[in-house]
């Protein structure tokens, strides 16, 4: 399993359209998708804040769950734009995808940079799983993204209203 993992990883981070391909059609890459993106994950959780054995067990614990879901979104999505790939052709790179996330070992820029860089995979992933053009795999993985920012952003101004109303309260 590593050795496949070794000799595809590098491929997909140049972005090697064919890889895409064999990796969605290969039922073994199913795991080997999950474990990417589970050891990225724990790597890039390393410098984060918090207890680092419960850093690692988010990594490698729920970057797996997280890739089940947003495989789901992308592929219900996807089928908007025309897409003809199955889930499970779509999990198996988009695990793969998961690699940048390595890169959150570098604090603040690094989890930005693994964000874009596993966004641009994605969209060359879903553009050759479900033989769509360019512009429907960039809707496919960016209308998420964004929907899930602003959803972000609006729950920090939720919170953030919610402690200053909460602390304004102390003074009384």
């Amino acid at each position: 399993m590593f050795e496949a993992i070794i000799a595809r990883l590098p491929r997909v981070l140049k972005l090697e359209d064919p890889v895409f391909g064999e990796i969605g059609n290969d039922e073994n890459a199913t795991v080997q998708g999950i474990v990417v993106t589970a050891l990225a994950a724990m790597v890039g959780n390393l410098t984060a804040e918090g207890n680092i054995l419960g850093n690692i067990l988010v990594g490698l614990i729920v970057a797996p769950i997280g890739l089940f879901i947003w495989t789901g979104i992308l592929y219900v999505v996807g089928k908007m734009f025309g897409g003809q790939g199955t889930y499970s052709q779509l999990i198996r790179p988009i695990g793969y995808a998961g690699a940048p996330f390595a890169l959150g070992i570098v604090p603040v820029i690094g989890g930005l940079a693994g964000l874009v860089y596993s966004a641009a995979i994605q969209i060359r992933a879903v553009m050759q799983i479900n033989q769509v053009k360019q512009g429907s795999a960039i809707a496919t993985v960016l209308i998420p993204m964004g929907i899930l920012v602003v959803g972000l952003v609006i729950l920090a101004i939720i919170a953030s209203i919610a402690l200053f109303a909460g602390l304004g309260g102390l003074s009384d």
